[in-house]
């Protein structure tokens, strides 16, 4: 009954203290006050929703990279002998001169991005995130970025980087008028130049070249018959699996629906990999790859120098892991391609991000690569 009656004694003496504390006004320690500048009905949740993208495969599915190239780099080409025999003349046999070298260059453009952050532009664009110090630090520490800021940021910019270099790399003409395409020539001026001087081979241009030209039943498909039949004999000798059909996803679903509905839908193999959902299609036992985002640009960039001249598109060569490589990315360091320098300057009291890189395109032999528009 005693240790009752002590226990009763201690509870009333903390009700008493806890009442003492409650009129006193004291407010726990670590209470947190957040007053966000608009009314929200439950949670405000801090994850960052990026909006989506066109994708691109990796420049080093497409190209083989080089790196170390500053200005020029020529790749010398040994051409082929022919002919060469002949009937013997015994003792006084005839010599000739034979073989030529010719070289492809590679010219890089250098390219930078230079953005910078204040904490006030942070805060006039994103007030719901500005009062959580994981976005905006308290205090003077509030004008350098958070780590969270910087990750968005960076990811921002690489991702803008490798839209922006997928476009250059094949859409770039150094005759445009506009400073974002004029610093290089892309992949289809170096084509359609080629084709002109009898290198690369055109094999058609049945495609419609306004920007919202819609294709033809089956008329990718006949397009693809047209490559696969009269590309030059060097590239049509090698492997399926060593080659592959480059193109606007406009054409890759074109021929997709020529598998669901056509009579000339081709083989087993072609309408298994289309009722498996596999990532890629064929045709012949060749891989036919889009490039969604020339999509978005040959449709609605109107700064875009080949915008209502080229809407689609197919590029038959081999492929960037076959030993026939044939396109190639010349850079002075690959890393730059994907890099993004951030430092903070506490005079200016403002983060700066910094790229630059220097990049270029072209192809190695004539007779390994065809196209058609």
């Amino acid at each position: 009954m005693e240790e009752i009656k002590n226990l009763e004694a201690v509870v009333t003496h903390l009700k008493k203290e806890l009442a003492e504390i409650k009129g006193s006004g004291f407010k726990n320690a670590t209470s947190y006050s957040y007053s966000p500048g608009y009314t929200f009905p439950g949670n405000l949740p801090t994850e960052l929703y990026y909006a989506p993208t066109p994708g691109t495969p990796a420049l080093s599915d497409i190209f083989t990279i080089r790196q170390g190239i500053r200005t020029d780099e020529y790749l010398v080409l040994v051409n082929y002998l022919d002919k060469i025999l002949g009937a013997t003349t015994g003792c006084s046999p005839s010599y000739t001169t034979a073989g030529t070298l010719s070289d492809r260059k590679i010219t890089v453009g250098k390219f930078s991005a230079n953005l910078q952050w204040c904490k006030s532009d942070f805060i006039s664009t994103a007030s719901a995130l500005s009062n959580d110090p994981k976005f905006v630090a308290d205090g003077l520490d509030g004008y350098e970025v958070t780590a969270a800021v910087r990750k968005m940021w960076v990811d921002s910019m690489i991702d803008a980087m490798r839209r922006d270099i997928f476009r250059l790399a094949f859409l770039a003409n150094d005759s445009s008028g506009s400073s974002f395409w004029n610093v290089i020539d892309g992949l289809f001026v170096k084509l359609y130049d080629a084709n002109a001087s009898y290198c690369v081979k055109r094999v058609s241009n049945a495609f419609g070249n306004s920007h919202n030209t819609n294709l033809n039943t089956d008329e990718a498909l006949g397009v693809f018959q047209q490559l696969y039949r009269n590309s030059q004999i060097p590239l049509m000798q090698l492997p399926a699996s060593e080659k592959v059909f480059w193109t606007t996803g406009a054409v890759y679903n074109n021929l997709l629906e020529s598998y669901q509905t056509s009579s000339r839908s081709g083989s087993e193999a072609q309408f298994r990999t289309l009722t498996n959902g596999e990532t890629s299609l064929m045709f012949n036992g060749i891989e036919v790859k889009p490039l969604w985002l020339l999509d978005s640009v040959l449709s609605s960039d109107s700064t875009c120098p080949w915008y209502g001249s080229l809407r689609n598109f197919i590029i038959y060569t081999p492929k960037a892991s076959s030993r026939f490589s044939n396109l190639v990315l010349g850079t002075e360091k690959a890393s730059d391609l994907d890099r993004v320098a951030v430092f903070y300057d506490q005079r200016l009291l403002t983060t700066f991000a910094q790229a630059e890189l220097r990049f270029g395109v072209n192809f190695i032999n004539c007779d390994l690569t065809s196209f058609a528009d």
